[in-house]
């Protein structure tokens, strides 16, 4: 059989074009799925927090947090007393693995804690979040630890915010989302509070 020069350009030419267009269609594909694994879910209520943000920022936001998230009393009202202390003080139980220390937690009058200031200024965003409802938790809520140091006999499979309020520098802004959920509805393993009795 005899192959015209025109037919073969012309097979030829049909040919290139198929090859094209099923290596565009697979560049394509592949640019979705990385398209699709690069999107990152973010909340965009915290997203005017950066390194220069201040505790009263943190304040505020933990109130709107609160309301939207459906407390009735987020602490708005009340002397607030929030500020940055200095090197964890040992002997007052302030340990390492604390990055801050709450005060007057039975006062229904006010909510006083601190942060201490080399811990804070070291920590990401999602840490500082971690660490600001941490404490405000105790201040605020009542919120105790699910357990004290010295009774901890193993980690939980989720670490509550009332858990540590030192967390991994990597741990994921979805992570503290989800655990700032639970938070507010009181919803963790070992969740108790300070008797005030």
């Amino acid at each position: 059989m005899k192959i015209i020069p025109q037919k073969f350009a012309f097979l030829t030419f049909i040919i290139c074009i198929l090859l094209s267009n099923c290596d565009k269609g697979s560049v394509q594909e592949e640019e979705t799925i990385v398209q699709e694994n690069t999107v990152a879910i973010v909340d965009p209520f915290y997203a005017d927090l950066d390194e220069n943000s201040s505790l009263e920022e943190y304040w505020e936001l933990f109130v709107a947090d609160a309301i939207r998230s459906g407390k009735p009393d987020p602490g708005s009202d009340r002397n607030i007393n929030i500020f940055f202390g200095s090197e964890p003080d040992f002997a007052s139980g302030v340990t390492a693995d604390h990055a801050g220390r709450a005060y007057d937690v039975c006062n229904q009058e006010t909510v006083s804690f601190e942060i201490i200031k080399s811990f804070w200024e070291d920590y990401s965003v999602v840490q500082r979040l971690y660490t600001f409802y941490h404490e405000a938790g105790h201040a605020r809520y009542r919120y105790r630890h699910p357990c004290e140091s010295s009774e901890c006999t193993a980690a939980p499979e989720d670490y509550p915010i009332m858990w540590l309020s030192v967390l991994p520098s990597n741990t994921p802004l979805e992570e503290f989302i989800k655990d700032k959920d639970n938070f507010f509805k009181r919803n963790w393993e070992g969740v108790r509070y300070f008797d005030c009795s």
